[in-house]
């Protein structure tokens, strides 16, 4: 039983000390938690909205649809760099180019939209995108913790907010047609 006992306890040390570890290891990492994290979502978001412009130029043949993918393929590469360099400023590591779950299953889904759907999903889905990352990046501008990506956040608002504007009035020309 005492064997028993001293097993439990070194158990217990060794996981102390990796928590230990691990904690150390994240105050190295610069940037707040909350900084790191919305780095993290404003590039996934990126990197959605870049990969949808980039399949709906492929697939669409309707020249708004074609015309509101190239803006977008446009504008997210801009607010990617400028987020980049934000975090690069203030000493973050750069973000994985990923995607959320949820980003990645609209994309397969867009990926297998037939023809005729395909316009309608592609807007749909930007407008839910948008007002997704419309309301991340206000958080974040309003309350962020790092003034660098803070002002990349504020800078990306107006952009943002113009490009759920943009999709819900492609979507209504779309849906007339």
């Amino acid at each position: 039983m005492k064997k028993h006992a001293m097993h439990i306890a070194a158990i217990g040390i060794i996981a102390a000390f990796l928590g230990l570890a691990a904690e150390s290891a994240a105050a190295q990492e610069a940037g707040s938690r909350q900084t790191r994290e919305f780095v993290q979502a404003a590039a996934s978001s990126d990197q959605y909205e870049i990969l949808a412009a980039q399949t709906a130029l492929a697939a669409s043949r309707n020249p708004d649809v074609r015309a509101f993918a190239t803006r977008m393929l446009q504008d997210h590469q801009q607010l990617r760099q400028a987020l980049m360099d934000a975090a690069t400023r203030s000493g973050l590591k750069p973000p994985e180019m990923a995607m959320s779950g949820d980003q990645a299953d609209m994309l397969n889904a867009l990926g297998s939209a037939g023809a005729q759907e395909f316009d309608s999903l592609y807007l749909k889905q930007q407008m839910l995108a948008h007002r997704a990352a419309l309301v991340v990046e206000q958080m974040y501008a309003k309350a962020g913790d790092d003034a660098n990506v803070r002002q990349s956040a504020a800078s990306a608002v107006p952009v943002i907010s113009s490009h759920a504007d943009m999709a819900s009035q492609a979507a209504m020309k779309v849906g007339s047609q």
